[in-house]
């Protein structure tokens, strides 16, 4: 199978962080004269948003033969799942509660940069859930489904 990327942009982060890391930034440049203390903050604040933005502007799945995974921005955070681990996966609803970012929930994790919709994977090894925010769950959901039934298919006739 040919790997398949779907992305999900995260638009209320880059709404709310560029402004703040273009305003900070500005702040930074015409106070590169002043105090040492104001200047030390400023570059912190600006690095600190900048840092954020380039972490949380997209969430990127990328699903394969063998893995699932995915990537938060230029790729300086994510995760791998192999399709033998996953016991399913399935579109689910987030809680507004549950929020945006990366999350612990109650039963695992949340990853998740923009709405409400996500998949959940459940783990044939742990009880421990994984929930990926996406704008396209079906469709995602499906292409997982079928690699796991693949997978059991292939282990099913090793066994034998």
């Amino acid at each position: 199978m040919k790997s398949k990327k779907f992305t999900q942009w995260g638009t209320l982060m880059i709404a709310i962080l560029f402004p703040l890391a273009f305003l900070f930034t500005r702040k930074l440049i015409k106070s590169s004269l002043a105090n040492g203390l104001e200047f030390d903050l400023l570059f912190f604040l600006t690095v600190i948003f900048v840092i954020c933005l380039l972490v949380f502007y997209k969430l990127t799945i990328i699903i394969n033969s063998k893995t699932v995974s995915f990537k938060l921005g230029i790729g300086l955070f994510g995760k791998s799942y192999n399709i033998s681990d996953i016991k399913s996966c399935r579109p689910v609803s987030n809680s507004v509660l549950d929020g945006i970012g990366i999350r612990m929930l109650s039963n695992g994790w949340l990853y998740n940069l923009s709405g409400l919709k996500a998949i959940e994977l459940q783990f044939k090894s742990r009880k421990s859930i994984v929930r990926i925010g996406t704008n396209q769950p079906e469709e995602i959901s499906q292409v997982i489904q079928s690699l796991i039934k693949d997978e059991e298919i292939v282990s099913d006739k090793i066994e034998q």
